[in-house]
């Protein structure tokens, strides 16, 4: 599997003989390849790539993403915003609280602010004091950031965070955990519960078979 951000990667990956392609649309968490939105994204991929089955992400998290996606010409989706309000996944409370409190406005994309451990890797993350406070300096880049080398937070099992390490705060995270690298796309805002991880994607199934089967009807009856 292979994660593109348009449809001329996709067929360089095709041609260097990757088995599933991941479409990646702009809106998602995390690391992000590309800046095209999932919508027009999949179709233009799954036209390029022929039989090479297609997965499509970002800002996938319910029946409805899935559908769309499935309708787009994908294979299957590719989803984790959603399940960062899974019953099993192992993250902070803090984290999971802004999660479910957040709106589709309260993530940030960012070309430089969070680092991963190389070089010109966009993110999407929940928008907190780290990124206003870099939004407000003018977005600068690594070495003149505002608070830079600040040790904000620290935890037994992954050590100390500074302002701007990449650094997901998982149960024993303490420290200030709002201003870490709260990854989240745009899906965000269709998270509003906590549940088992079985019972997400049943549900999801669930609700996209529901849609598809309707639309299926409503179009017979034309």
């Amino acid at each position: 599997m292979y994660t593109v951000g348009n449809a001329a990667d996709a067929r360089r990956a095709v041609d260097s003989g990757v088995d599933v392609i991941v479409a990646q649309g702009w809106e998602a968490g995390g690391h992000v390849r590309g800046t095209v939105a999932t919508l027009p994204l999949v179709p233009a991929i799954v036209d390029a790539v022929g039989d090479t089955p297609v997965i499509a992400a970002g800002g996938i998290a319910d029946g409805r993403g899935m559908a769309a996606a499935l309708a787009l010409g994908a294979a299957g989706v590719w989803v984790g915003t959603r399940f960062l309000a899974s019953e099993e996944v192992s993250i902070h409370p803090e984290y999971q609280r802004r999660i479910l409190a957040a709106s589709e406005n309260d993530t940030a994309y960012c070309e430089n602010l969070f680092d991963g451990g190389w070089p010109d890797a966009p993110h999407r993350v929940l928008r907190n004091s780290t990124v206003r406070d870099w939004e407000a300096a003018g977005r600068p880049p690594s070495g003149r950031r505002p608070g830079e080398g600040e040790i904000i937070a620290r935890s037994p099992s992954r050590g100390e965070a500074d302002r701007y390490r990449s650094y997901t705060p998982g149960p024993d995270t303490v420290g200030e955990i709002e201003r870490l690298s709260l990854w989240a796309g745009q899906g965000v805002a269709l998270v509003r519960k906590i549940q088992p991880a079985a019972e997400i994607v049943r549900e999801m199934n669930d609700d996209a078979n529901g849609i598809l089967r309707r639309l299926v009807e409503r179009n017979a009856q034309q």
